[in-house]
């Protein structure tokens, strides 16, 4: 047991964007007019945050499947924060050696050379999916793909701040954390519950000894009919925001070998039934 920057796209990327933010409109020739001839004029507008951040992808030519996201903010300085956070997340994590400065395109450029240099295997590409941007928040799930002795990959999730560029926690959303752990581990719970006793008939060829040590693996306990975590188990280090609610990510690191015998990971807890915990003047208030 996760941006403006055009001017510096090299040659050898490839640029995928969406249709460009809507440009603030400019005085009419009548309202210049009407100032020349001393009636008032409006106050400039300021360039506030939107409500929704306007996501690109920045990859390579087809030689493999390196992508990475970034965004267009208004605000420049928000934008800058979470771009930077994005290449950190999607590259930076499994890069053998950081460039200097990291950025999309630097970046880009060292995932492609270590590629090539390890034979195309090891850490082989990225991937992304916006899972929410609207109401001045951003939620992004970043893949990472993996060549070994078999294929592999890893999921990380980030939630911005439109507004800021900040990178939000569980805490930042919900008042009351210890509430939703107690939930989540009832959850967590019934899903083992009803994963165990599903599995034989899933899996027919699993004998006594597998079955034995798939219980192991998940911490549960027969009597109690709970799984036994660590303390604070389970943590808030992985979640997403999504149209339908909060999801948090629980894994119990099942080896590639018999990962379909794992359960699966995301826990969905509706906005509805998050509304006594929201935390106040908190990024998600608009849903109490």
């Amino acid at each position: 047991m996760s941006q403006t920057y055009l001017r510096w796209l090299l040659p050898a990327l490839l640029l995928t964007t969406v249709p460009a933010l809507a440009q603030r409109t400019t005085p009419t020739q009548s309202r210049k007019k009407s100032a020349a001839a001393g009636w008032p004029t409006k106050a400039p507008a300021v360039v506030t945050a939107s409500p929704r951040a306007l996501v690109v992808s920045v990859g390579d030519t087809g030689k493999s499947a390196f992508v990475v996201p970034q965004v267009q903010l208004p605000v420049a300085a928000a934008a800058s924060r979470i771009n930077q956070y994005l290449v950190d997340a999607a590259l930076g994590e499994d890069l053998e050696m950081l460039p200097e400065p990291l950025t999309a395109a630097s970046g880009l450029r060292q995932a492609l050379a270590e590629y090539e240099t390890n034979g195309q295997s090891g850490f082989v590409g990225t991937s992304y999916e916006v899972l929410y941007n609207d109401n001045y928040l951003l939620s992004v799930a970043l893949t990472a793909e993996y060549m070994g002795a078999y294929p592999s990959s890893s999921v990380r999730h980030a939630t911005f701040d439109l507004r800021t560029g900040r990178l939000l926690q569980v805490r930042d959303l919900l008042a009351d954390t210890l509430a939703l752990r107690r939930r989540w581990q009832q959850s967590i719970n019934r899903r083992i519950e009803a994963h165990l006793a599903a599995l034989p008939a899933s899996y027919p060829e699993l004998d006594t000894a597998m079955l034995a040590d798939v219980r192991q693996r998940l911490h549960w306990n027969e009597s109690t009919r709970t799984a036994t975590l660590e303390a604070n188990d389970p943590r808030f280090y992985d979640f997403a925001l999504t149209p339908f609610g909060l999801t948090l990510y629980y894994d119990f690191g099942f080896p590639h070998v018999i990962l379909a015998l794992q359960p699966e990971t995301d826990y969905l807890f509706p906005y509805a039934d998050l509304k006594a915990w929201l935390k106040p003047k908190g990024p998600l208030e608009f849903r109490r």
